[in-house]
């Protein structure tokens, strides 16, 4: 007999991260199947993918509102899928405006719900918590912070540590600074949505080109992430100097001396490489109005900076997020090796404050002791290790 899993993973970092749990579920239960949103790490683990990833992957009020259609008709969808299959547990990773709604119809369909990376609610949106008292039945944290948040508001969760920490290692090796002034390496991560693209491609335009001419044999690359394709991004980029590779980020971040990276999880990634970064972020206006009135910590809005405590990596958002800011601290960055060396170093410790590696093993734990807690998937359960 089987065992039905729905997983919803609609962003880049959740299929990522949502294909690593889906081995370690694997290895603890061989029969199971797994259902549901997904991308291209989800698809090759051998997920069914109902809806693809990219149909849901979209930020902030006037996005949303761009997609409404296509977002309701997956929502629709889904539904009768899993009213069909009756899964016997869903997994959620992150996507809050989709899968809490999405919890609420498991939960009255009698279906366990587990949501591994939460939500940032102790952030913004605070309210939110109420909604997952009720429709989750098991919360799964990356941060350590998260865990006294939702333990002091009456959730139970549990502190798995990160899977970054299962896929990133700190880079081997830095050049010396005459090899950086001479020739700077540099990557650009517009982030992994259609819609940062679109927010973001104009500035990294106008940053390459500023940085070209202040070193002119700077090397610049704009990796692609997997939710979007090359040749949306090369259209972005076009006539800019700069080399848009497909594939895996983390190479072009191990090449780089220094980033410029959009906020998300490829900062906490980059940290954990260990190559010295500036963040930024633009958004639609609608999105910036509510980061503005709801957000709690407003002095950082960057996991690295949230995890230190301080402004680690500096921060240009919305507004300040000019090519000009930019291109002050990126040359920062290149002519000033004690200060790209601190960063270094300061970024590496991101990784002590993570945890233990092993997150999505911990994960896959967690998921199926609560199944076995209920006995109606006992038939379809491989038995405990005695």
């Amino acid at each position: 007999m089987s065992l039905d899993i729905l997983m919803v993973a609609g962003e880049a970092s959740a299929d990522l991260h949502g294909a690593s749990l889906v081995r370690e579920l694997r290895a603890l239960q061989p029969t199971a199947r797994f259902f549901g949103v997904g991308g291209q790490q989800l698809t090759a683990e051998g997920m069914e993918i109902c809806i693809p990833a990219d149909r849901l992957n979209v930020v902030g009020g006037a996005d949303w509102a761009d997609k409404v259609a296509d977002v309701l008709r997956a929502y629709r969808s889904l539904k009768q899928e899993i009213a069909r299959r009756r899964p016997a547990v869903a997994v959620l990773l992150d996507l809050p405006d989709f899968n809490l709604r999405l919890a609420r119809f498991l939960k009255r369909q009698g279906i366990p719900v587990v949501y591994y990376i939460s939500p940032q609610v102790w952030a913004w949106r605070k309210y939110r918590v109420k909604a997952i008292r009720r429709r989750v039945d098991r919360m799964l944290v990356v941060f350590p912070f998260e865990k006294k948040f939702y333990d002091a508001n009456g959730v139970s969760a549990e502190f798995v540590g990160h899977p970054v920490l299962e896929q990133v290692q700190r880079r081997a090796q830095y050049r010396t600074q005459a090899e950086v002034e001479a020739a700077p390496r540099i990557a650009l991560l517009p982030g992994s949505r259609p819609s940062e693209l679109r927010h973001h491609a104009a500035l990294l335009r106008e940053l390459a080109v500023r940085l070209k001419v202040l070193y002119p044999q700077s090397e610049i690359r704009v990796p692609v992430a997997s939710t979007l394709s090359v040749e949306e991004v090369d259209l972005h980029f076009a006539g800019a100097p700069v080399e848009v590779l497909g594939g895996d980020s983390r190479q072009t971040l191990e090449w780089a001396d220094i980033a410029a990276v959009a906020s998300g999880t490829a900062t906490l990634e980059t940290a954990i490489i260990g190559t010295p970064f500036c963040l930024f972020y633009r958004m639609s206006p609608s999105t910036a109005w509510v980061i503005r009135h709801l957000i709690r910590y407003r002095r950082f809005f960057g996991m690295p900076n949230l995890l230190h405590g301080k402004e680690v990596v500096r921060e240009f958002l919305h507004e300040k997020a000019t090519a000009e800011a930019l291109l002050s601290e990126c040359r920062w960055m290149i002519e000033d090796e004690r200060y790209r060396a601190g960063l270094a170093d300061q970024l590496a410790a991101c990784r002590s404050l993570l945890g233990d590696p092993g997150a999505s093993a911990r994960a896959a734990s967690s998921i199926v002791q609560l199944l076995r807690q209920l006995p109606f998937n006992e038939a379809a359960l491989v038995p405990a290790p005695v």
